[in-house]
């Protein structure tokens, strides 16, 4: 090959391949391993962040329940992208007769006209470093949403690259393709360990998931107990029915020696607190219109 046909393919950018993606997943292993040691596992989930629009806590499942702005990366709950957006356009036809492009309240970015526009902010905040962006995106080339054609490869690198920055959502993400051996081998201790990590970072579905882990996979009722608990008390159902199942099956499923009466009516008492506390008119109205990013 010439020196020109060096250069042109120099300039080429490097083609994922599934050999490039298992290093990277386990460099990314063996450093979330090393972000482990020393931690407190069973640390309480980290108070919600309000919606800077409603001032609602956000809920925790985030990516089906919170609308993204790509602009700028502000995050709030898709009632109020709903009802902001329908509000502005209301005010523009009765002052000029016709819709005027909206723009973002937070940095006043018209918002853009096609799903192209969008996809191009998205992937500028994903060059910029932004976890969200880049679990968004893989989760695009995950399902071939918005345009995007399904690429389980480049999926995979955008979430490994969100975990890196920090993600949460991401951590569940290669939970579930460690789980079912989708594009990578089957490992239940690299399951646990992303969902530990999850966990960690707040995700309450991953808390719950951990809790799934030890308890079924690897036998550790009591640590199983425990990650229920605290996902139960932030408002996880599944959490909160797993323990009172285990509770009311009269000692034929193990752990119930870890759970009292007393704790099962104040866990109930805190989850049912924890779901109402994210919860307003607006988000039950509109909890299945917006649906581009779900």
């Amino acid at each position: 090959m010439g020196k020109k046909g060096k250069k042109a393919q120099a300039g080429k950018p490097k083609k994922l391949t599934p050999k490039d993606i298992r290093k990277r997943l386990d460099v990314l292993v063996k450093k979330l391993e090393e972000e482990l040691k020393g931690v407190d596992l069973f640390a309480p989930l980290p108070p919600a962040e309000d919606c800077a629009i409603c001032l609602v806590p956000l809920p925790r499942k985030q990516i089906r329940e919170t609308w993204y702005k790509a602009c700028c990366g502000n995050i709030i709950c898709k009632a109020c992208y709903i009802e902001n957006k329908a509000s502005i356009n209301k005010q523009n036809e009765e002052k000029t007769g016709k819709k005027v492009p909206l723009t973002c309240p937070f940095c006043r970015e018209p918002e853009p006209t096609s799903k192209d526009g969008e996809l191009a902010r998205l992937q500028a905040r994903c060059l910029q470093g932004d976890h969200n962006a880049c679990f968004i995106m893989g989760d695009l080339y995950r399902k071939g949403q918005f345009g995007i054609p399904k690429d389980d490869l480049k999926a995979l690198d955008c979430h490994i690259r969100a975990i890196e920055l920090g993600s949460s959502e991401a951590c569940l993400a290669i939970a579930n393709r460690c789980d079912k051996g989708d594009g990578v081998a089957v490992d239940k201790e690299r399951v646990a360990l992303f969902e530990r990590i999850g966990a960690l970072r707040g995700d309450i579905c991953a808390r719950n998931n951990a809790g799934c882990s030890e308890y079924y996979d690897l036998g550790n009722h009591e640590i199983g107990i425990r990650h229920w608990k605290i996902a139960a008390e932030g408002g996880h159902q599944g959490s909160f029915n797993a323990l009172r199942n285990i509770y009311n099956a009269n000692c034929k499923r193990p752990g119930k020696e870890f759970i009292t009466k007393e704790y099962l009516d104040f866990a109930y008492r805190a989850c049912h607190r924890a779901q109402m506390e994210v919860k307003s008119e607006e988000r039950e109205k509109h909890w299945t219109t917006c649906d581009e990013f779900a």
